[in-house]
């Protein structure tokens, strides 16, 4: 086992959970991992959210833009309040990025042998009913 391999380890049971003696997780411990992750995501989102007076409906919908900045995918009434608090917002960018992580785990196994297009991007939106992630693709006309 390489170095780079043992010291990933340590980060990938941090973001999995517990994996087995032979290097096997259950997919349904990552699924779940992942529905608490994005549950937490959301819980920071509104809270930080309800300090501009922002609340749902309507739905906000993020994605990862560039350079690690989220963007807000959808049109809304508080558009440029969302923009702002977006920017320079490492806090729920790195938030994003873990839970994109552990969807792209669940979509990958759940996909065996399914090549993913590169337009596709990942989605969370945050809703009355609660959060939902999702993966869209996105086609340039």
């Amino acid at each position: 086992m390489s170095f780079e391999t043992v010291s990933a380890i340590p980060s990938l049971s941090q973001l999995l959970g517990h994996i087995g003696d032979d290097g096997s997780i259950a997919l349904s411990d990552i699924r779940e991992k992942a529905n608490h992750e994005l549950s937490s995501f959301a819980e920071l989102a509104q809270k930080e959210l309800s300090q501009f007076d922002i609340s749902m409906p309507p739905a906000i919908s993020l994605i990862s833009g560039e350079g690690f900045q989220l963007s807000l995918e959808n049109q809304h009434p508080h558009s440029d309040e969302i923009h702002n608090w977006l920017e320079g917002n490492l806090i729920l960018a790195r938030k994003f990025k873990e839970v994109e992580v552990l969807f792209e785990f669940v979509r990958a196994a759940e996909s065996a042998g399914e090549v993913f297009s590169e337009s596709s991007n990942f989605h969370i939106g945050l809703t009355s009913a609660g959060p939902i992630a999702y993966f869209e693709d996105h086609h340039n006309h």
